[in-house]
C-alpha cells in the first residue's frame, strides 16, 4: 500500500482537478436524465399479453384515457354552466384528442339536436338515465358526479396532467382524477420528490448513526463523502448514457449510500486508531489501507453480487437496478481509496477532542445471547418461518404501488366507486364476419352479459350498446335489420374522434370490450381470464395482465436469484477465509436471514413480488458482510495460536460495535424511504430492517456459538 499513497501524494493536484472535473460532469448528467414511468416495464420478457397489447393497438388505435369525476351537490342551471365550461376548457388542452362528458355542444333529446345549455337540467337527468352504464351523469347517495372521459394523445404527459388540474381548481367542485397515464404522470413527480429529497436525508441520518462512532464531526463528514459521490457518479453517468429512471431504480442513490459508506466508517475508523499511535499521516494512511485495503475490496465484491444476481429475473425493470446498484457500490468503493487519502493527505485532524468511554454497551446483549439462547431463538425463527412461510403472497397491481394517503389511491377508489372501475383490461373477439351486422352484435352482447355475470366484473363496455342507445332515443324495441345498424355504424364513423373507431375494427373483423373488475388481485383476473380462455375467438390483455404474469413466476425467479447470490458469496468466501469449514458456518447467518424474510413476509401481510425481491438478494451482499469482517478476524487470532474460544472472543470485542453500528446506519438510513409515497418504499424499508436486526442477531450470537466449538 506504500507505493498507492505515493502515488496520491505524487499526484495529488491532478487527482484533485479530475475529481472536481468528474463531479461538474455528473451534476450536467443528472439533468439531462429522463423518467420512465411506464408499467408496462414490469412485464417478463416475451410476455403474451404485451404481445396482445401490441396486436390490439395495431388494429384499433391507442386507447389511452384519463377520466375525470366532478363532485357536486346539485344540478341546477349554475352547474350545468360551470360543467359545460369545464369541458370546452379540457377539449383545449394539448394532445386531448376526444372528451365524452357529460357537457357536449348538443345533445340529441327525442331525435331533436338541442344546445346542451338551452336543455333543462330536468330533460338531462331523464336523457342521461337512458345511458346506463355509458351515462356520464350519476345521482350516488343525494350527490351528483358528472364524468369526462378524455381520450389523449401518445405525447400527453405531466405537463397536461398539471394544466388539466389547474382548470380544475378554477372551480369550487371537488375533483377525482385516474387512468394509467394520470397515475404515470404523478410518479414522475414522485421520482423527482424522491431523488431531490431522500438521499440528503439518508445522508444526514447516517451522519447522525456515524458520529456516535467516530466522536467526531470532522471524520464522520468524510466517511460519507465517497457514498455520497459515488451515487453522483452513478446518476451522472445515467444520465449521460441516455438510461432511465423508474420507481424502482430511483432508490438506488439510497442504497448506494447507505451499502457504500460502510468503507467510508472502516477506513476512518482504523485511521483515528492510526493517529492515536502518533503516527503521521502518510504513515498512517499506508497502515490504515494495510488492515481495510482487502476487506474493502472484499466487502464491494460480495454487496456488488447481491444486486448482480439480480440480472438472473427475466424482467427489464429489474435489470437496470441491478446494474445502477452495482456501478453505484463500485464507485462508492473506488471513491473510498481516492477521495479520503486525498481529503487525509492535507493534514487534517479527525480526532474527538476528548474521549469519553461509552455508558452503554451495545455489545452486552449479543454477547449474553451466545451459546443455547441463539440456538432457542434460530428454533423459534425456523418454527414460525414454517408456519407462516405459506401465507406469501405474490400480489402486485397498480394501485399497490401508491399509499393509500396519496391523491392517486384516493382518486382511485373514489372513481371505483362512482364508475364502476377505474383501470379497464381489454377483450379482443376475432369475428367470422363483418362486426356490423345483427348477428355478431347479439353474439358479442351476450360475451358481455357473460362476462357480467362474474362476481369479479363490475363493469363492461360493450360498443354495440351505443347502437342500441341511439336506435332507442329516436324508435322503440330492437334494431330490425342490419341496415339501420351499419347506418347508425357509418354515422358515427364519420366523427374521426368517435371511440367507435377504438372499439370496432371492421377491416379485421374485430371488436374489443373494456372490462372493470372488483379489484386488482391475482386470482380475480385469473377469474376473468379463464373466461375468455373458453371462447376460441377472445383474448384478454391489459397493464395489470402483465403484472399477474410476473406476480405467477416472481417466486422461481427469486429463488434463481438467491441460489446463484449465495453461490457467488460462497466461492468469494472460500477464496477469502481458505477455509472450507468456516467458509461453510460463516454462509449460515445469510441462510437463516434469508428464511427470516420469507417467514416475516407470510406473518405481516408484505407480499413477494418485483418491488420486494430484491431485498433477499441485496440481503445476501450486504448481511455476509458481516459474516467476513467477523470470521475474518476470528482466523487471524487462531493464526496467532489462541483457542477457537479465545480467538471469538477476540473477535467479538474487535468486531461487534463496527457491525453493528453499520447495520444501524443501513436500517435507519432506508428508513428514510418511508418518506417515500409510494407503498413499494415502504415495504423495501421494513424489510430492510428485519434482515439487518437478524443477520446481525445470528452473527453475534450463533455464528461465535458454533466457532467456539470448532475443534483445535
Amino acid at each position: 500500500m506504500s507505493k498507492y499513497v505515493n502515488i496520491i501524494y505524487k499526484y495529488k493536484t491532478i487527482l484533485k482537478v479530475i475529481l472536481v472535473v468528474s463531479i461538474i460532469l455528473s451534476i450536467i448528467g443528472i439533468f439531462k436524465m429522463k423518467m420512465n414511468t411506464d408499467f408496462a416495464l414490469f412485464s417478463t420478457n416475451n410476455s403474451k399479453y404485451q404481445a396482445r397489447l401490441d396486436d390490439l393497438n395495431d388494429s384499433f388505435g391507442n386507447l389511452d384515457q384519463i377520466i375525470v369525476v366532478v363532485e357536486h351537490d346539485d344540478f341546477t342551471l349554475s352547474e350545468q354552466t360551470d360543467l359545460y365550461n369545464i369541458q370546452r376548457k379540457l377539449e383545449t388542452v394539448n394532445e386531448v384528442l376526444q372528451i365524452q362528458g357529460v357537457a357536449p355542444l348538443n345533445v340529441n333529446v327525442n331525435g331533436s339536436i338541442t344546445p346542451f345549455l338551452s336543455t333543462s337540467t330536468e330533460l338531462l337527468e331523464t336523457y342521461y338515465s337512458s345511458f346506463a352504464e355509458f351515462s356520464p351523469l350519476v345521482l350516488l347517495d343525494g350527490t351528483y358526479y358528472s364524468t369526462f372521459t378524455i381520450f389523449i394523445g401518445e405525447s400527453f404527459n405531466t405537463q397536461e396532467v398539471n394544466e388539466i388540474e389547474n382548470l380544475l381548481d378554477e372551480y369550487s367542485f371537488d375533483y377525482y382524477i385516474t387512468g394509467d397515464t394520470y397515475s404515470q404522470s404523478k410518479i414522475s413527480e414522485y421520482i423527482l420528490k424522491i431523488l431531490l429529497i431522500l438521499p440528503p436525508l439518508t445522508l444526514l441520518t447516517i451522519l447522525v448513526v456515524f458520529r456516535w462512532q467516530m466522536k467526531a464531526i470532522k471524520p464522520t463528514l468524510f466517511s460519507v463523502i465517497p457514498a455520497g459521490i459515488g451515487s453522483l457518479w452513478t446518476f451522472g453517468l445515467v444520465g449521460w448514457l441516455g438510461n432511465e429512471v423508474s420507481i424502482l431504480t430511483a432508490v438506488v442513490p439510497i442504497f448506494i449510500i447507505v451499502i457504500g459508506s460502510a468503507d467510508g466508517l472502516h477506513f476512518m475508523s482504523h485511521y483515528q486508531d492510526s493517529k492515536l499511535e502518533k503516527l503521521d499521516t502518510k504513515t498512517a494512511l499506508k497502515k490504515t489501507l494495510t488492515i481495510v485495503g482487502i476487506p474493502m475490496i472484499v466487502t464491494t465484491l460480495t454487496s456488488m453480487v447481491g444486486f448482480l444476481s439480480l440480472l438472473s429475473m427475466k424482467t427489464d425493470s429489474i435489470y437496470d437496478l441491478a446494474v445502477f446498484g452495482a456501478v453505484g457500490i463500485l464507485l462508492a468503493g473506488f471513491a473510498t481509496w481516492i477521495v479520503l487519502p486525498l481529503i487525509l493527505s492535507h493534514e487534517i485532524n479527525v480526532l474527538p477532542k476528548k474521549i469519553k468511554p461509552s455508558k452503554f454497551n451495545i455489545e452486552r446483549p449479543f454477547k449474553a445471547l451466545r451459546g443455547v439462547p441463539s440456538f432457542i431463538i434460530i428454533i423459534l425463527i425456523f418454527t414460525v418461518a414454517s408456519f407462516t412461510i405459506r401465507n406469501i403472497n405474490n400480489e402486485f397491481s397498480l394501485l399497490m404501488v401508491y399509499k393509500d394517503s396519496t391523491e392517486v389511491a384516493t382518486n382511485a377508489s373514489k372513481v371505483q366507486e362512482i364508475n364502476g372501475g377505474s383501470i379497464p383490461f381489454f377483450v379482443s373477439i376475432d369475428l367470422g364476419d363483418d362486426p356490423i351486422s345483427l348477428e355478431e352484435k347479439n353474439l358479442i352482447d351476450l360475451y358481455a352479459q357473460e362476462l357480467m355475470e362474474l362476481d369479479e366484473v363490475t363493469k363492461v363496455i360493450n360498443p354495440y350498446r351505443i347502437f342500441d342507445i341511439m336506435f332507442q332515443q329516436q324508435a322503440s324495441g330492437e334494431i330490425p335489420n342490419d341496415q339501420i345498424l351499419e347506418n347508425m355504424y357509418n354515422q358515427l364513423k364519420l366523427d374521426d374522434t368517435n371511440t367507435i373507431h377504438n372499439l370496432i375494427n371492421q377491416e379485421d373483423n374485430k371488436v374489443r370490450l373494456l372490462v372493470f373488475s372488483t379489484d386488482l388481485d391475482n386470482q380475480t383476473l385469473q377469474t376473468i381470464e379463464d373466461y375468455t380462455n373458453t371462447k376460441e375467438n377472445m383474448s384478454i390483455t391489459g397493464v395489470q395482465f402483465l403484472l399477474m404474469e410476473l406476480n405467477t413466476s416472481i417466486g422461481m425467479m427469486q429463488l434463481n436469484s438467491i441460489i446463484l447470490a449465495i453461490g457467488l458469496v460462497m466461492l468469494m468466501l472460500l477464496f477469502t477465509l481458505r477455509n472450507i469449514k468456516v467458509a461453510v458456518i460463516s454462509i449460515l447467518p445469510i441462510l437463516i436471514t434469508v428464511l427470516a424474510l420469507y417467514g416475516f413476509l407470510g406473518l405481516s401481510g408484505i407480499p413477494l413480488n418485483i418491488t420486494t425481491v430484491m431485498i433477499f438478494s441485496i440481503t445476501i451482499g450486504v448481511g455476509i458482510d458481516y459474516a467476513v469482517h467477523f470470521s475474518s478476524v476470528y482466523q487471524y487470532y487462531k493464526k496467532l495460536g489462541h483457542t477457537s474460544n479465545e480467538a471469538v472472543d477476540f473477535s467479538f470485542k474487535n468486531s461487534s460495535r463496527p457491525i453493528i453500528t453499520n447495520a444501524l446506519g443501513i436500517s435507519l438510513g432506508l428508513s428514510i424511504m418511508m418518506l417515500s409515497p409510494l407503498t413499494i418504499h415502504l415495504n423495501v424499508s421494513i424489510l430492510m430492517w428485519v434482515s439487518m436486526i437478524v443477520s446481525v442477531f445470528v452473527t453475534l450470537t450463533f455464528l461465535p456459538t458454533i466457532l467456539a466449538k470448532l475443534k483445535e
